[in-house]
């Protein structure tokens, strides 16, 4: 199967060999220095919420790292260093923790924080519905221990009551 650019194939040992034009330029140490400015910078304002600003809206030309942040750079490290991955799971956590903060203290449009936390982080609204009145003649029954035919006592009961 043909490899990337003039068909080098990783199989050839040559894609990231010392000396290369093509060798490899995020080893750990750079990926940790990237990951440990992304947290500094989600800590050092309130306003940096979300870890995606750091990564494609900020200027890194004075940092100077040592490749070129493309979209599949974060997935690509993360998967090749578990210490970066430590880094991005500490990244999403701290935006996740920024959205509650400010969605409860009105910072945010509280519309905005609900759906992104339910879509990014699976948070969900949850009812509970009190079905009991006040004088107690309205209380739920817990049908899941009467038999099939006083169910059907029971629902022709509630029928009659509704007529």
């Amino acid at each position: 199967m043909p490899g990337g650019n003039k068909n080098i194939k990783h199989e050839d040992g040559v894609s990231f060999q010392k000396g290369n034009k093509l060798a490899e330029k995020w080893n750990e140490l750079e990926a940790l220095r990237f990951g440990n400015d992304l947290i500094s910078w989600m800590k050092d304002k309130d306003e940096n919420i979300f870890f995606e600003d750091f990564i494609f809206l900020q200027d890194h030309t004075e940092k100077k790292y040592a490749g070129k942040i493309y979209v599949e750079l974060i997935s690509y490290l993360a998967n090749k260093f578990s210490a970066f991955s430590k880094l991005l799971q500490e990244a999403k956590k701290i935006e996740e923790i920024k959205l509650k903060k400010f969605g409860a203290f009105d910072k945010l449009n509280s519309s905005i924080t609900k759906f992104l936390l339910s879509a990014q982080y699976g948070y969900s609204e949850k009812q509970i519905i009190d079905n009991t009145s006040s004088d107690g003649t309205m209380s739920p029954i817990d049908t899941t221990a009467l038999t099939l035919e006083e169910k059907t006592v029971l629902l022709n009961l509630a029928r009659k009551q509704n007529e």
